[in-house]
């Protein structure tokens, strides 16, 4: 262990969480049971392992320690670079107490633990660490198992009752595997034990050894002395250890005689008594000497070859240190002294000696814990040796509750601030809270769970103790002060006796020493210099006892100078009370100018001075001592470059890749990574922080008060002003940017959950920042809170680079090296130079936002904003971030647009965040919007978006290519908003077409959702009315017809233009298309609707333009394939073949227009008459079968107009009709009045009966035949067409003709209904009929036949149906035997020679006209 000549202080790791024990209970075999009653004090020790010191060893930084507690024995093991699994075990002894003396050994691939009881000892074997992974300790798969073989164990005098008086035991493991226990009993004997190897049989001895004179023996053989009795001897042995002096192993024992005595395990001969009062310097009288209370006692260490033994003497009145190394000189053993360092008068508890030091723990009068270490130098006497260690302060039983805050706050943030009180310590001091034991609560419980029981219990404790139900606030605020400073009592009581010491650890190869405390384990680290200087008293700063000066100044004037420098600040740090400085750091922490506050705390301090009164010795004594300085800023100055961990160049401190071979790189990614490893940096860096903050307020403060004194403190006016204008305001500077340094080594994190961690994720992927940038990405959630900051930094990304700049740096090239003085220290500097606000390095801002710690950073960042001009602008974007997290967006944009200006200089925004190789400070500006555009998006800001756009466009140049983007932005977040009219502008607005076309798509669609029809319509849409068409169009050909309707919005928006012909086409449209998508009664009133529209818009254009086009599909044509195997596309030649094809146009006219809503309007009307789902489903019926629906369902006029408009027969029409008049007239005369009449009333009222009025009598039969007479009245026009059919439907259903029906037929074609008659044999009507006809051809009654002429020769020719009379008279011949038919022959045949007379004479008459007027022209002619 190199000494390095500094202080040495006590680091605590931060180990909240408890221990987990894998208990195991051993039985030692002896039958005796009044070892119970035997108490020894409780001890510790450890172990280090041989290569703990090297640079590639798998046990590197990894030890053993022990405790012992009676029978319990724990076993703990180590590493500062892993997270050992399984590494705790607990041993119970029953009745049979641990001595101390507990010892471990490396031996042949095993580690073996030597254990000594009062009736037993063991032989504990575990896996070396170079058998196991790193991550395992020895102890995982530890059992029972382990003691329970009885070749490694020896129960101590099994066969008899009588315990031996043993007091203190050593062992030691031969090289031969041999395991050799050294036991001392009071009678002044040793009893020996030895255990054959592991793994070979063989036989357990136990010897005792005594010297009766000198140099000679007695061998007692198997009945020891203490079965024999007597009181305890003169040269009873107080302390021994078992070690190796050339190939013989020896124990060498500190007796009550003040001699030592070395005897051979070999020869089992006393081999040395050396008479130790010989070495004290005024030869103690031996009859007066008197021991102390803790007795003489000896250590060894072991340096390869040579073993060390550390004698302490201890006195009634005094006591020191000798250290000895025994060695063979002719033949004869003896001892070398090495030194003699004197002890103070205070009480032992333990101490360690290694090849180059000595450390001892003791506990002064007040009892308290005091460590000091002194070096071995070659003097025989050292007087003055002892170095400082400064431990760890005890917690402060007073604590101060700020006016401002809850007591609950106040403790509670003390109670479970990390590391301060472990988990079993606050569990224990609840149960004695409570008076009670609650066994749900175990020492794994969480620490959140941890805090509500306890902060639940205070609160019971508060009701219990509050008198009245309601209770004032002073009141209620006395009691909660009671309560918790109670609670926080019984904590600090437990954490006294927690933190009890019981033994000391030192490693000589690392430099490691740790203090092994009852239920804690600290480490002792070597303080920097500056730490060193400024926490030791004056006289262990003396320029001729430094170790090395030339680190303050080569110069040894400026050396001085600095040393009376600090001088001065310690004497001023002990006039400043713990409230002034308490009120400094609370003065700092709220953004006060370090200045002023020095200047307040010195006007606190010396009130009077300068008015003449005596001031403060101290201050006496800082003037005389600033008087003998001879040049103040340079001593200043010197202090400042000693505290500038960037050494005045923060530019250098930028955390570049380092490229290391693989050899440094393998040895130091895990060194100190463990979790023991990382506390023990973060604690280390925390007290080096809090120090370094403490010598700058110090300096300030001194500076302050030079400036008051003036030329008192021989300061010129030149120096003044000099200290005034550089080095103030540089050790402002440093206060500030130590104070931040230490906030963030003492604040808490904050635990944060998965979707945090996620959405912190999701905000990376928006930023499009990869992991090769080398910014700082999440990776897991933060689920403990009893860590700070810097201990989170140090286990993730901050540890790892600490780790390769320390590689980087050379310090670990020697092998085997001394890891804990060579790298602890300069771990801890690269730390802080990592973390140092005054530097180009941004590495812990990014951390901190990695891990979501969005108010520590805003907090980070507030302590540095006023002051640190370093990443201002990268500070500032990682503040808009926290913002933005903590839901503030106004905040987060002010901070994002603050943030701009550091794109072009800063490697944060540059680098990590816009990741171009743009070098043009407006395109880099404009990135950055970008990236920030985007991550306000991501939490769905669109305000925030809409203003962050409208910067990035008035600050960058209009060829920007992200200008179109940023308009798109605006336009897209404003529409998101409900913005239409700043939407609209945006659009307009953006230069790029496509854009702009798609931004119009998007208008065109959002608008329709939101049915905001009429603000889209009345837009004007300069330069883009087409596109709306277009893209209108598209959306309606494309979206399904049910959910969304861009018909009707394209038909508004053509109609408030005035394209009426355009808005025609638009319903047309959707009419087809309804007719083909969608069934139902709303698309049949949709369909009528969307034609009436379409109609009502061509009439309002000019007749010329009153048609449309009907969309018809594309037909391609078809390519002929001249060969197999010949593309369809291209000719033989490659070249592609031209296609033909052709689109059909097909007008469409107002009347066409009508037929079809004529269709859709018949549907509909037949939905009203009978609402079968049959009528809605399936394509538009033709004309004729709409029409025989129509009649079907009593709807005649609407089967008549569309006939009509079809240019159809009525037939269908009267056929029908007639037919419900044959069926109404057969079911009146059947049943007489019905429930059919409702139905027949239902259909009749339905078509125009024309205004005849009806009687009351008048039956829906008799309805039913004048609606008959009245279309045959209306609709026959010149023929008897439907005649006709009426006819023929009534005669085909042997129904008679109505009268008024034959008197219009006869009327209307008389032939024809002869014609009916003759083939429906009806004869006699017939040739009634028939008989009528002639005399009205003979001219009576031609009226009634339609006739305007008859037979005479002035009157065109009238005609007789002759074919249909010979047909009658056959039919009258062939049924002549009936007298009716024979009479009707007869009139008939004489009606016709009537006739045929008539005829004749008619045809006389003619001929004789004819010739006259042939005549009288042939007279004429000849005239």
């Amino acid at each position: 262990m190199v000494d390095t000549g500094m202080s040495f202080r006590e680091a605590v790791q931060n180990k909240s969480f408890p221990t987990r024990w894998k208990e195991i209970t051993v039985s030692p075999g002896s039958s005796v049971s009044t070892f119970r009653d035997v108490k020894f004090p409780a001890s510790a020790g450890g172990y280090a392992y041989c290569d703990s010191g090297g640079v590639e060893a798998t046990a590197r930084n990894r030890f053993i320690y022990w405790r012992v507690n009676h029978d319990i024995l724990e076993l703990v093991e180590e590493s500062l670079d892993f997270d050992l699994h399984g590494n705790a075990l607990r041993f119970r002894f029953q009745d049979s107490p641990v001595l101390s003396g507990v010892a471990a050994f490396e031996l042949r691939g095993e580690v073996v633990i030597l254990v000594s009881t009062l009736s037993s000892v063991h032989r504990l074997i575990f896996p070396h660490p170079n058998r196991l992974q790193k991550q395992v300790s020895i102890f995982a798969d530890a059992s029972g198992a382990v003691l329970r073989d009885p070749a490694n164990s020896h129960a101590i005098n099994s066969n008899t009752s009588a315990p031996y008086h043993i007091h203190t035991a050593s062992s030691i493991l031969t090289n031969e595997g041999e395991a050799l226990f050294a036991m001392a009993t009071n009678t002044g004997s040793i009893l020996l034990v030895k255990l054959p190897p592991h793994g070979i049989q063989g036989i357990v001895s136990q010897r005792e050894l005594k010297q009766s004179s000198m140099m000679q023996r007695l061998w007692t053989g198997l009945m020891p002395a203490a079965i024999r009795g007597g009181q305890a001897s003169s040269d009873m042995t107080l302390s021994l250890c078992i070690h190796t002096v050339g190939a013989d192993i020896c124990i060498s024992a500190v007796c009550r005689d003040h001699k030592l005595r070395m005897w051979s395990c070999k020869n089992e001969d006393c081999l040395l008594a050396e008479d130790l009062l010989e070495y004290m310097p005024d030869q103690l009288d031996p009859q007066k000497a008197v021991l102390g209370a803790k007795g003489h006692i000896i250590r060894k260490s072991v340096d390869s070859t040579t073993v060390y033994l550390g004698v302490y003497l201890s006195f009634i009145d005094r006591c020191q240190f000798c250290v000895f190394e025994p060695v063979l000189f002719d033949g004869r053993y003896q001892l070398s002294h090495l030194t003699t360092i004197f002890g103070p008068c205070e009480d032992l508890v333990d101490f360690s000696v290694t090849s180059s030091q000595v450390w001892t723990l003791w506990t002064n009068r007040e009892s308290e814990t005091v460590v000091r270490y002194s070096s071995l130098g070659n003097e025989s006497v050292n007087l003055s040796g002892w170095q400082q260690v400064f431990l760890q302060p005890p917690e402060s039983s007073v604590v101060d509750v700020p006016m401002h805050r809850e007591p609950r706050e106040t403790y509670s943030d003390i109670i479970f601030y990390p590391g301060r009180f472990t988990t079993h310590t606050i569990l224990k001091a609840l149960n004695v809270y409570r008076r009670s034991l609650d066994p749900t609560l175990h020492s794994d419980i969480y620490l959140q769970a941890l805090k509500g029981e306890v902060t639940a219990a205070i609160e019971n404790e508060i009701q219990n103790a509050a008198s009245e139900y309601e209770v004032a606030e002073d009141v209620y605020y006395q009691l909660q002060l009671q309560q918790w400073s109670r609670f926080y009592s019984c904590c600090l009581q437990y954490h006294e006796v927690g933190t009890k010491p019981l033994g000391l650890l030192a490693d000589g190869v690392t430099g490691m020493v740790c203090l092994v405390k009852k239920s804690q384990l600290s480490f002792l680290r070597p303080c920097e210099l500056l730490e060193h200087l400024y926490l030791s008293p004056s006289e262990y700063c003396v320029l001729e006892e430094l170790a090395e000066p030339q680190l303050i100044s080569e110069d040894a004037h400026r050396c001085q100078d600095v040393l009376t420098l600090l001088c001065c600040m310690k004497t001023l740090r002990d006039e400043l009370t713990p409230d002034l400085a308490f009120a400094f750091d609370q003065d700092l922490f709220h953004l006060a100018s370090p200045d002023a506050i020095a200047q307040q705390i010195i006007d606190a301090m010396i009130p009077d001075f300068g008015q003449g009164k005596e001031g403060s010795s101290s201050f006496a004594d800082i003037e005389l001592e600033l008087q003998v300085i001879k040049d103040i800023p340079k001593a200043v100055s010197r202090l400042l470059e000693m505290l500038d961990l960037a050494q005045g160049h923060p530019e250098r401190l930028v955390m570049e890749d380092v490229g290391l071979d693989a050899f440094h790189q393998m040895n130091c990614s895990h060194l100190f990574a463990s979790s023991i490893g990382v506390g023990i940096l973060s604690a280390s860096l925390r007290q080096v922080m809090s120090t370094r903050l403490q010598v700058a307020r110090d300096l300030l403060l001194l500076q302050t008060l030079m400036l008051r004194m003036g030329e008192q403190a021989g300061l010129h006016l030149d120096t003044a002003n000099m200290i005034r204008s550089d080095l103030l305001p540089l050790t402002c500077t440093m206060v500030r940017a130590y104070y931040v340094m230490q906030w963030a080594s003492e604040t808490v994190v904050s635990v944060v959950q998965v979707s945090t961690v996620d959405s912190n994720l999701r905000q990376f992927d928006a930023l499009n920042i990869s992991e090769a940038s080398g910014i700082i990405r999440p990776n897991k959630p933060v689920s403990q809170q009893d860590m700070t900051l810097v201990e989170m930094f140090l286990q993730e990304a901050g540890g790892a680079q600490a780790r390769t700049l320390l590689a980087k740096n050379n310090f670990l090239d020697e092998d085997p090296c001394a890891l804990w003085n060579a790298a602890l220290g300069p771990a801890v500097t690269i730390t802080g130079q990592i973390i140092w606000p005054i530097s180009v390095n941004f590495m812990f801002a990014e951390f901190l936002m990695s891990k979501c710690q969005y108010l520590q950073l805003q907090q980070y960042i507030r302590l540095l904003q006023h002051w640190c001009e370093w990443n201002t602008s990268s500070r500032k974007f990682l503040l808009g971030q926290c913002y933005l997290n903590c839901n503030e967006s106004q905040k987060a944009l002010d901070n994002f647009l603050q943030a701009v200006h550091g794109v072009g200089n800063e490697d944060f925004l540059f680098s990590k965040l816009l990741q171009t190789d743009e070098t043009q400070l407006k395109k880099l500006e404009s990135l950055y919007f970008m990236k920030v555009i985007k991550l306000f998006e991501q939490f769905s800001l669109p305000d925030m978006v809409i203003a962050m756009a409208t910067t990035a466009i008035s600050l960058a140049d209009e060829e920007d290519h992200n200008i179109p983007v940023l308009w798109s932005k605006i336009f897209k977040h404003h529409l998101e908003l409900g913005h239409n009219e700043e939407a609209y502008a945006a659009m307009i607005s953006n230069p790029d077409l496509v854009r702009r076309k798609d931004s119009l798509r998007q208008f065109l669609v959002v608008l329709c959702d939101r049915c905001q029809l009429q603000s889209l319509v009345e837009f004007p849409f300069i330069d883009l009315q087409d596109d709306v068409v277009n893209i209108m169009e598209s959306r309606a050909r494309s979206v399904d017809l049910t959910t969304h309707n861009y018909y009707d919005l394209l038909y508004t928006f053509h109609v408030f233009r005035g394209n009426f012909r355009k808005a025609a086409t638009v319903m047309y449209e959707y009419g087809i298309r309804l007719s083909q998508e969608v069934t139902g009664l709303k698309s049949l009133q949709k369909q009528a609707k969307c034609y009436l529209a379409c109609l009502n818009g061509l009439r309002l254009v000019e007749p010329m333009y009153a048609w449309i086009v009907k969309p018809v599909p594309v037909v391609k044509a078809t390519f002929a394939v001249e060969a197999p195997g010949m593309s369809p596309k291209r000719t033989a030649d490659g070249e592609e073949r031209e296609t033909e094809g052709s689109r059909k146009m097909e007008v469409i006219e107002l009347e066409e227009i009508e037929k079809e809503y004529m269709l859709i309007h018949a549907r509909l009307k037949l939905l009203q008459r009978d609402p079968d789902q049959a009528h809605m489903a399936g394509p538009t019926l033709s004309a004729s079968e709409t029409a025989g629906l129509l009649v079907s369902a009593g709807l005649l006029d609407n089967a008549v107009s569309l006939c009509k408009a079809f240019r159809m027969s009525l037939v269908v029409v009267f056929e029908g009709l007639t037919l419900r008049c044959i069926t109404l007239s057969n079911q009146t005369s059947q049943y007489g009045d019905g429930d059919y009449m409702t139905d027949a009333w239902d259909w009749l009222t339905e078509n125009d009966m024309g205004t005849v009025n009806m009687g009351k009598d008048v039956s829906p039969a008799d309805q039913a035949w004048r609606l008959l007479q009245i279309y045959l009245d209306r609709y026959e026009e010149g023929g008897s067409r439907y005649h006709k059919c009426v006819a023929m439907k009534l005669l085909g259903h042997g129904f008679s003709l109505p009268n008024w029906f034959i008197m219009s037929y006869k009327v209307a074609n008389p032939a024809e209904l002869l014609r009916l008659y003759i083939d429906y044999d009806l004869l006699e009507e017939a040739a009634l009929l028939s008989l009528d006809y002639i005399d009205a051809v003979m001219g009576k009654g031609g009226e009634y036949f339609g006739l305007k002429t008859s037979l005479i020769y002035s009157s065109p020719s009238v005609w007789l149906p002759y074919t249909s009379l010979d047909q009658l008279l056959g039919a009258l011949r062939d049924v002549e035997v009936e007298s009716t038919y024979a009479q009707l022959y007869e009139e008939l045949v004489d009606k016709l020679e009537q006739y045929h007379r008539q005829v004749e004479k008619v045809t006389q008459d003619m001929i004789h006209a004819e010739s006259k007027r042939s005549a009288r022209a042939a007279r004429q002619g000849m005239t």
